[in-house]
C-alpha cells in the first residue's frame, strides 16, 4: 500500500492516535488505518515504524478490525452428531491400538479418515476435510488436518511404513480366542492403475480386460468382526496366499475355515508350527483321499438336517475327513448337468457322477461331530456378508489411489472402516426401540440427530422426536432420564376402621 492521494476529508475522520491513513486498491479509493509504532534512526533521519492495519475508513467512518468474521471463514454451527459419536464410542479400542503403533497425529488422522469413510461411504479423499468440518468429529477431535494433499501424503506414508500396519493387524490377531472360528477368503476389486504393481489381470475378474487387486480378509465368525487383512496382486492364486497371510498377520490361534481356493497342503508348515491353530477346509471332489477313504459311501445322517447324509473317517496321520451330501443340492446340480449336456450324454457317466453331486468333503485336524463340522462351515457365509458390506455398502469396490504405498495405506483405512461400520450396524440392530425398523431408517435417524451451537457457544442437541430420543438413550448417546417418585399425599384424618 502507498500513502498517497488520501483526501483531506478522509484524513480528518476520527481514528485512534498514532495511526496513519493509507490509500490502496486499483483506483486508490480504499483507505486503511495503520498503526505507527515510533521511529528508528537511520543516518541523520528518523524513519517511522509502521505496525499492523487496525481498521479502515468506510463511508466516512472508522471501522476497526476484529469485528465479526466473514461467514465464509466462520465455523459450522450445525453439525451431524449421532452417527459419528456412536462410531467413536464403539471403536475406542481401535484408537488405542492405533496409538500403540503410530504417533498421536498419525493415529488421529487414520482414525478420523476411517470413521468418515464408515458413515459416508461415497466420500472422496478431496472431500474428507469438508465432511470432517460438517460433523461433530471436528469438535470431538479438533485440529485434524485433512486437506486433499495431506490425505494423499498420509495414505502414502501409511503404505511406506507397512510394517506398522502389520503390527496393528498382529495386535488384533493376537486376541483371537483358541476356540473361535476364523473364516479366510479373498475378494477382487477393480484397479485400473498402470502405476502400482498390485493391478493385474485376473481370471476371476468380472469383466474382460479388467485389472484387479486381491484383498484377503480373516473374519472371526464368533465375534462377527474382521481380524486382519492384506492386499495382493490380482493374479495371485488363493492357494499360494494362505501361508504368507497367516504367517505375516500373526494368526496363531483358532480354527481356520476357508473355501476350496485355499489348500491345507500349501500352508501345512504353518499349522505344524502353531499348535493352537487348527483348520476345517473343503477338498476338491476329485481329491484322491476321498476315494481312498470311501467318503461318498455315507453311513449316517445329521440330526435336525432334512436328508443330509454324512460320513466321518480318521486318517493315519491323525487328521479327520467329514463328508456330506445334500439331496436338494444334488437335484439342482443334476438338473444343471443335464441342461448343459442336453444334446446327448452317456447315462453311465451321469450315474457315476451322482455320488458326487450335492456333496462336500472337509479335512480337519479337529475331532468333532459331523453336525458341528457342517454347522461351522455353514457360518462361513458371514464373511461373504462382510464382503457385501465392503463392496456394496461402503463402495470399496475399486481403488481410488494409484501408487503401491497408497494402495496399502488406503486398504488399511478401509479395514478400520469395515470394522467400525459392522459395529455400528450391530448396535442399531440390538436397540429395542429400533426392532423391525429398516437399517436405512435407523441410519437416517442418526443423521438427523445433529448438534447446534447457540449464541453462548454451547452445543445442544436439536429437537428430535421422542422415538429418536429413546433410541439415542438406548444407544448410550444420551443419559437415561431420572425418574422422580411422586411424594406420598397427606394421610387421611379419619383412617378407615
Amino acid at each position: 500500500m502507498i500513502r498517497m492521494g488520501v483526501p483531506e476529508e478522509v484524513r480528518r475522520v476520527p481514528r485512534p492516535r498514532n495511526t496513519v491513513v493509507l490509500a490502496y486498491g486499483k483506483n486508490k479509493d480504499r483507505y486503511a488505518v495503520r498503526e505507527r509504532r515510533g521511529c528508528v534512526r537511520k543516518g541523520n533521519s528518523n524513519v517511522p515504524v509502521e505496525g499492523p492495519v487496525v481498521g479502515h475508513i468506510v463511508g466516512g467512518e472508522y471501522v476497526p478490525t476484529g469485528g465479526p468474521a466473514a461467514i465464509s471463514q466462520s465455523g459450522t454451527d450445525y453439525r451431524r452428531w449421532a452417527d459419528v459419536a456412536l462410531c467413536a464410542a464403539l471403536s475406542e479400542d481401535v484408537l488405542r491400538d492405533l496409538r500403540a503403533v503410530y504417533a498421536e497425529p498419525d493415529a488421529m488422522k487414520t482414525y478420523v479418515m476411517a470413521l468418515l469413510r464408515a458413515v459416508e461411504p461415497d466420500v472422496t479423499d478431496r472431500d474428507l476435510k469438508e465432511e470432517y468440518e460438517d460433523t461433530f468429529l471436528s469438535v470431538m477431535y479438533p485440529g485434524v488436518p485433512l486437506s486433499r494433499n495431506t490425505v494423499g501424503d498420509h495414505l502414502r506414508d501409511l503404505g511406506r511404513t507397512c510394517s506398522r500396519i502389520t503390527e496393528f493387524m498382529r495386535l488384533r490377531a493376537g486376541r483371537v480366542c483358541a476356540d473361535h472360528h476364523i473364516a479366510v477368503d479373498s475378494t477382487l476389486k477393480r484397479d485400473d492403475s498402470e502405476v502400482n504393481t498390485f493391478s493385474e489381470f485376473s481370471r476371476k475378474g468380472g469383466g474382460a480386460g479388467e485389472r484387479c487387486i486381491s484383498v484377503v480378509y480373516a473374519y472371526d465368525i464368533d465375534t462377527g468382526e474382521p481380524v486382519c487383512c492384506k492386499a495382493y496382486p490380482g493374479n495371485t492364486a488363493d492357494v499360494s496366499v494362505m501361508e504368507d497371510f497367516v504367517t505375516t498377520q500373526g494368526v496363531e490361534r483358532g480354527v481356520i475355515i476357508s473355501d476350496k481356493g485355499f489348500s491345507y497342503t500349501a500352508a501345512k508348515s504353518v499349522f505344524l508350527d502353531n499348535p493352537g491353530l487348527h483348520f476345517l477346509m473343503p477338498l476338491r471332489r476329485d481329491a484322491a483321499v476321498i476315494a481312498r477313504h470311501c467318503m461318498y459311501d455315507y453311513d449316517s445322517s445329521v440330526p435336525g438336517r432334512d436328508g443330509l447324509a454324512c460320513r466321518k473317517e480318521r486318517m493315519h496321520d491323525g487328521r479327520f475327513l467329514y463328508s456330506f451330501r445334500d439331496p436338494y443340492r444334488a437335484s439342482g446340480e443334476e438338473a444343471a448337468w443335464v441342461r448343459k449336456h442336453g444334446g446327448g450324454y452317456d447315462p453311465a457317466e451321469l450315474a457315476g457322477l451322482r455320488k458326487e453331486l450335492g456333496s462336500i468333503v472337509f479335512v480337519s485336524d479337529v475331532d468333532m461331530g459331523c453336525g458341528a463340522a457342517y454347522a461351522a462351515y455353514e457360518r462361513r457365509w458371514e464373511i461373504e456378508a462382510m464382503f457385501r458390506l465392503y463392496k456394496g455398502v461402503l463402495e470399496f469396490d475399486k481403488t481410488r489411489v494409484h501408487g503401491d504405498f497408497s494402495v496399502m495405506g488406503s486398504e488399511f483405512v478401509n479395514f478400520i472402516s469395515v470394522l467400525v461400520r459392522g459395529r455400528l450396524e450391530r448396535a442399531l440392530s440390538r436397540a429395542e426401540s429400533l426392532k423391525g425398523s429398516p437399517l436405512k431408517s435407523s441410519l437416517r435417524m442418526l443423521r438427523r440427530a445433529a448438534m447446534v451451537r447457540g449464541p453462548d457457544g454451547e452445543w445442544r442437541l436439536r429437537k428430535v422426536t421422542e422415538g429418536a430420543r429413546t433410541a439415542l438413550v438406548e444407544l448410550g448417546l444420551l443419559p437415561r432420564p431420572e425418574t422422580v417418585k411422586r411424594p406420598r399425599g397427606r394421610p387421611r384424618k379419619n383412617p378407615p376402621a
